[in-house]
């Protein structure tokens, strides 16, 4: 390392590396750096610098306490004897001086953002800008790094948000997609399997499978490219983000005439970064699983079920011919037998279910909310419950006017692209089958738990949840199926 080289490293080691000036009550931190007294206990008192963990060191980012800060006067001598020697930091090497003029850049224009020397500050390029000493915009320009950083961070986090969420719509809609490629599969089984008891000629039921799962398929590639692009938006931006970050990080960090060089650029750049709009991608499923001639079978299967009252939670009036429930505005004064819903909007109905195949439907109108479906005879009707098949329960329920949920939040969220008015419910006992069929949208399928074997006599569930505003007034009614098409 030649002599100037060598005076170069030992001027920046007593620089402040928060001030770029020389050392002025030098003070250690926990992690071992070096700071102006002043600089490093003002920069702590910036919003921000704080953390509810305790504060970090400027540099190296290691927590430390304020507590600890300690004086360093071996330091303090070493950067007065740097001082006597006429040094100064920022001097440098060839490096650090106007080519055409051959001074040093020891000036700073901040219209330009730029270093420039004597003869520069005093050219007609410059004549009418703010020139200063660099060591008087080392501060200013420290800070403004600093804000640039912290708003650099803002965004990283904004666009790592925006990737979690974007991975998890991504996975949802993965699992639906799993689901209605089932759903498809174990429907047309099933109506292959009642054409042949029934007797029924077969319609080609495989062919249709096949036709159905192929047209789900394309959706998927097609749905899965638009994805992609979307994905590689993503990283792209978080890399250039990084880049961004980690050269203001270093640059904070660097000499002065380095950080300086060339700043104002830099700070542009990042101030005119803005996260990119995302093409909008629809991850509603699109093939529904419909199978012509499986409504009429199902109808073949009718239950006409009737409500149970003495199972009415106190505030749901069952009407006269316990064919409809709704929501009343206030709780009545009914005795609290053993059968009935002490804590939930829940009225089963009267049949019990031990064998054979059951099919009913219900009206629910245009309610923003309701719950479909049977349950265990013995469930608990008092205390704190869960809708899932482990704890007795298999129901669907729409929340908030456009959730569709199959039992609890363990099941995804349920993609219809016709809200129903009017929902089909089928029980196979032996088959250990409980589905569901939008009946608005001429029978496609809903939902079908996975079989379970059902553990003892079933009842049917009707829940009208709570009346919210005039969306959520119609009552659930069992439809007659007698003589409809």
């Amino acid at each position: 390392m030649d002599s100037a080289a060598l005076v170069e490293a030992i001027v920046e080691e007593v620089a402040c590396p928060i001030c770029m000036t020389f050392l002025k009550e030098p003070v250690n931190i926990d992690c071992g750096h070096s700071f102006c007294h002043s600089c490093i206990a003002g920069l702590w008192k910036v919003p921000g610098e704080a953390h509810h963990w305790g504060y970090t060191c400027p540099l190296c980012r290691a927590p430390v306490q304020p507590r600890n800060l300690r004086p360093n006067w071996q330091l303090a001598n070493v950067v007065e004897k740097v001082r006597l020697l006429g040094f100064h930091p920022g001097m440098g090497s060839k490096g650090d001086m106007c080519e055409p003029h051959e001074q040093w850049l020891k000036l700073f224009c901040k219209e330009d953002g730029m270093m420039v020397c004597e003869a520069c500050s005093q050219s007609p390029e410059h004549e009418t800008h703010t020139i200063v000493p660099i060591e008087d915009v080392a501060w200013e320009y420290k800070w403004k790094l600093h804000e640039a950083l912290e708003d650099l961070r803002q965004k990283q986090e904004e666009a790592w948000k925006l990737e979690v969420a974007e991975r998890k719509r991504t996975a949802n809609w993965k699992v639906q997609m799993e689901t209605r490629k089932q759903s498809i599969i174990w429907e047309f089984e099933k109506y292959h399997r009642l054409l042949k008891e029934t007797q029924t000629p077969s319609q080609q039921p495989q062919a249709e499978a096949a036709a159905a799962l192929a047209s789900l398929e394309q959706e998927e590639r097609e749905t899965m490219q638009q994805v992609r692009l979307n994905h590689d938006k993503l990283v792209q931006q978080s890399q250039v983000l990084w880049r961004m970050i980690t050269e203001l990080e270093e640059r904070s960090q660097r000499p002065l005439r380095w950080m300086l060089q060339g700043v104002q650029e830099v700070l542009n750049r990042s101030k005119a970064w803005s996260l990119q709009q995302l093409e909008p991608v629809s991850l509603e499923l699109k093939t529904e699983c419909r199978i012509l001639g499986l409504k009429e079978i199902l109808k073949t299967y009718a239950a006409d079920v009737i409500l149970d009252p003495d199972t009415a939670y106190s505030r749901l009036i069952v009407s006269e011919d316990r064919k409809s429930v709704h929501y009343g505005d206030t709780k009545q004064k009914l005795p609290d037998n053993p059968e009935r819903f002490y804590r939930y909007n829940i009225v089963l109905g009267s049949q019990c279910f031990s064998s054979g195949r059951h099919y009913w439907e219900v009206e629910v109108g245009n309610r923003s909310e309701w719950g479909l479906g049977v349950c265990k005879e013995n469930v608990d009707r008092k205390e704190v419950v869960y809708l899932s098949p482990h704890y007795g329960f298999w129901v669907i329920r729409l929340r908030k006017g456009n959730e569709y949920r199959a039992g609890t939040d363990e099941y995804p969220l349920l993609s219809l692209s016709v809200p129903p008015h009017r929902v089909g419910v089928f029980l196979d006992y032996e088959a250990h089958d409980i589905s569901f069929y939008n009946m608005t949208d001429n029978g496609s399928h809903i939902f079908t738990f996975p079989h379970y074997p059902f553990p003892g006599r079933l009842l049917p569930y009707f829940s009208p949840c709570y009346s919210i505003g005039s969306n959520n007034s119609d009552p659930l009614t069992i439809c007659s199926l007698n003589g409809e098409d």
